[in-house]
């Protein structure tokens, strides 16, 4: 599975960006340190999900898995704004020609 992820930021550094001008908005791809990833893998397949868009607050630059904190999953998540948009895009139609392809196994099978 893929990880994408960006850090969402206000030009005057406010803590609340959700309370400034959205259109101005910075967006910055960013690593995503092993531990969050394996647990945003367990928490997809807990669920058996293949997508999620997850929100983190970081309390620090973000290179250490203490820095994050899990507020919520989005299996539908919205991400065509982002930097990594195209990416995502192609990661998202690989997941479906999967699916679309086991699916079609599955159906000749008696």
């Amino acid at each position: 599975m893929q990880v994408f992820a960006s850090r969402v930021q206000t030009p005057d550094g406010a803590l609340d960006w959700r309370r400034g001008d959205w259109n101005k908005l910075i967006h910055t791809p960013i690593a995503v340190p092993d531990p969050i990833a394996a647990a945003a893998h367990d928490y997809l397949a807990s669920f058996g999900l293949v997508f999620g868009c997850f929100d983190f607050a970081l309390t620090g630059d973000g290179d250490n898995a203490e820095h994050w904190t899990a507020i919520e999953c989005n299996p539908n998540g919205q991400w065509g704004w982002l930097p990594d948009a195209p990416a995502i895009t192609e990661a998202f139609a690989d997941i479906l020609t999967r699916k679309e392809a086991a699916g079609h196994d599955n159906a000749r099978r008696p």
